[in-house]
């Protein structure tokens, strides 16, 4: 056995110093652009679909969203717990005024807004829509008792109420109509039940979920039968606009969504929608689902 050392063998260590050194580089790289907002997902990399997520939504809109502390109720939590569970997501809802949702998404104090958020292309300029997952027309809700609206032409010279930032807040109402806005529908609907306006002018599915929820009430409310003005509206999921690889995932999931559980949810949430159409009422608010393909901001 010999006391002369060995030769080292100088090209192993340094390949391997070599790739410990590539590893080192790409991690660091890695973390440099998570702290730019990149990450491994979507062809952009940008995904803010992941735990909790922050959803503006309406606390006063039966059938729709009763979202509380405790408990969230109507067919938008519904609609939020599928794409949740299906993208990997917790919803965690907070209240937004109709006028405010734009500037909610702009200024990222919510990732999204599920708020009966009609698609629009003025609203399309400011940020991005994932959509339709309800489709309405526009009426009027009255107090039961009262008949004074039977046409388009009895509006004329009532007093009609809706919400500021609503597309009804901008439909062209018959010459004589007197509109009064507030922020919120409930506020609307308290008037018409106390007798200080004729009724409450805006999408036809919101009028039933009031109509659900005032009908065993001292003063019973219901939709005026075949009146309606404005617009066909569509909602739609908003989200900021520099997220195409989420808008693509809320895209896909809504698709499904339409398919498997709309039905099932809005006769859950929205009994007296179903039973003012039926055998029709599908026909009339289910969004097909090649829709969201249309309407979409991101496009398959």
């Amino acid at each position: 056995m010999t006391n002369e050392p060995r030769h080292p063998r100088p090209l192993r260590p340094l390949r391997s110093l070599g790739h410990r050194c590539a590893r080192v580089a790409a991690a660091a790289l890695l973390l440099a652009l998570a702290g730019c907002g990149w990450t491994a997902d979507g062809a952009d990399g940008k995904t803010v679909l992941t735990g909790t997520v922050y959803i503006g939504g309406k606390n006063d809109q039966p059938g729709f969203n009763l979202h509380s502390g405790h408990t969230d109720r109507g067919f938008e939590p519904d609609l939020a717990a599928y794409l949740g569970k299906r993208i990997g997501f917790a919803p965690k809802w907070h209240d937004v005024v109709s006028a405010k949702r734009e500037q909610e998404l702009v200024d990222k104090a919510s990732t999204l807004v599920i708020a009966t958020y009609s698609i629009t292309p003025q609203r399309d300029k400011q940020v991005d829509f994932v959509g339709p997952y309800f489709v309405t027309r526009q009426g009027f809700l009255v107090r039961e008792d009262y008949d004074g609206i039977r046409t388009e032409k009895d509006v004329a010279g009532k007093v009609i109420c809706t919400v500021e930032g609503s597309t009804s807040a901008i439909a062209a109402l018959p010459g004589g109509a007197t509109l009064q806005t507030q922020s919120d529908y409930s506020t609307c609907v308290r008037k018409l039940q106390q007798g200080d306006i004729h009724a409450v002018f805006t999408d036809e599915a919101l009028l039933y979920g009031y109509v659900e929820q005032q009908k065993n009430s001292r003063k019973p409310l219901k939709v005026v039968p075949d009146v309606s003005f404005g617009y066909i509206n569509r909602y739609g999921i908003g989200l900021r606009e520099d997220l195409p690889g989420d808008c693509d995932k809320l895209r896909e999931a809504l698709r499904d969504y339409i398919s498997e559980e709309w039905a099932s949810d809005v006769k859950a949430q929205l009994p007296a929608l179903v039973a003012a159409y039926p055998g029709d009422w599908e026909n009339r608010f289910r969004p097909d689902p090649q829709d969201v393909d249309t309407y979409s901001s991101c496009k398959p």
